[in-house]
């Protein structure tokens, strides 16, 4: 069986290498005027920023114990909020967003690896390797700012540019009413089952596992 350490190497170069593939992909297409707009479309989408964050979170342990990234991306909290992010955008995009494209090539391994592979792979480390104490029901609302300032973000950025990566936050389709409450209940999502992975980190919580 593999140990922490290769595990997590494994998961790292996989989450890392669909990153680097996917963004070349985007700029190889020719889809897009220049560089930087190949860039911001990229960076556009909440499930690219929350495989980051779970790449970064399985890096993390492998650097200096005084670095920040090590310090941040090792709490309890931060990578119990990273395994809620990543399994919501698992759900949602199986459940409201699979059907309405047909990936070929290499966005179908980049699409599986984002969407199966790497939430997989992720949730298994938090379960089985991250320390879960101490993490308090207190930190909800600090995990659901992320999501909330991405439906922000994305609702600026689509009234500037006429882009919405995702047809839930399309303000031109549904209106600013219908964009809001798709949001709170978003948010509610997040709030919600962030409660249930503090349960059943404290459940599953050992004094002996570490970062």
């Amino acid at each position: 069986m593999l140990s922490k350490n290769s595990y997590r190497i494994i998961a790292a170069v996989i989450g890392w290498t669909t990153l680097v593939v996917q963004y070349g992909d985007v700029v190889a297409s020719g889809e897009h005027a220049n560089l930087l707009a190949a860039t911001v479309y990229f960076f556009g989408y909440f499930t690219i920023l929350t495989n980051i964050l779970v790449a970064l979170a399985l890096t993390a342990p492998f650097l200096p114990p005084t670095t920040r990234f090590y310090n941040f991306f090792t709490k309890p909290s931060v990578r119990a909020a990273i395994a809620l992010y990543i399994l919501v955008v698992a759900v949602v995009y199986h459940t409201l967003l699979r059907h309405l494209w047909e990936p070929q090539g290499i966005q179908l391994a980049t699409d599986i690896a984002f969407h199966s592979v790497m939430p997989a792979l992720y949730l298994f480390d938090w379960i089985f390797f991250a320390a879960k104490r101490p993490m308090r029901y207190v930190h909800i609302p600090y995990w659901v700012i992320y999501p909330a300032l991405y439906g922000v973000f994305t609702i600026i950025r689509g009234a500037l540019s006429g882009v919405y990566p995702y047809p839930f936050l399309n303000v031109t389709e549904l209106g600013l009413v219908g964009v809001f409450i798709n949001m709170v209940g978003f948010t509610t999502l997040y709030a919600v089952g962030g409660a249930v992975f503090i349960a059943a980190g404290h459940r599953l919580s050992t004094p002996e596992t570490t970062s």
